[in-house]
């Protein structure tokens, strides 16, 4: 009479085949994560993006289209309507690493706001993956065309340093 069951050779292919799918799983899950934190940055620096291009409008329909430079070296999340979740505040030259992943912030310090990035696998500047992404209001330099009109400067989210975060 034959006994009913797996081998244990039948065993270990049927293992090492859910091992293999499971770390297939996880690289998955991973790239997903990442490139959904990639995500929620870019949205809410679109967001803060937006807040400056509506408070520069303001300023030019007031006739206050020079007021627009004060706006340098301030905190772009206050002209939110609402901050994002993971704002932790205007802090003053904090310790980064006793500060949560994932999370904005503003260095009252440096005038700068900060994101630091959880995970790190695709993201890249010109020396190594940064541990903290630093952005600051710009304006764009006033310029005037050929007809002799003025454009005024108009504010904008940069990077400090630039960086790319490329997931394919």
């Amino acid at each position: 009479m034959r006994a009913r069951g797996f081998t244990l050779i039948e065993l270990l292919v049927v293992t090492s085949i859910v091992a293999v799918l499971f770390g297939v799983a996880l690289e998955r899950l991973l790239k997903y994560q990442e490139m959904a934190e990639r995500a929620a940055l870019e949205q809410n620096l679109a967001a803060m993006n937006t807040a400056l291009a509506l408070k520069f409008a303001a300023y030019v329909t007031a006739g206050r289209g020079a007021e627009v430079a004060n706006e340098a070296g301030k905190n772009p999340v206050a002209l939110l309507a609402r901050p994002p979740e993971n704002y932790l505040g205007e802090l003053y030259a904090p310790e980064v690493s006793g500060l949560e992943r994932r999370s904005w912030y503003f260095d009252r310090q440096s005038a700068e706001l900060v994101y630091l990035p959880h995970r790190r696998r695709y993201l890249s500047s010109a020396s190594a993956p940064p541990d903290s992404l630093r952005f600051r209001i710009a304006l764009l330099p006033q310029t005037g065309d050929a007809s002799g009109l003025r454009v005024l400067q108009q504010p904008f989210i940069v990077a400090k340093t630039p960086f790319v975060w490329s997931i394919e």
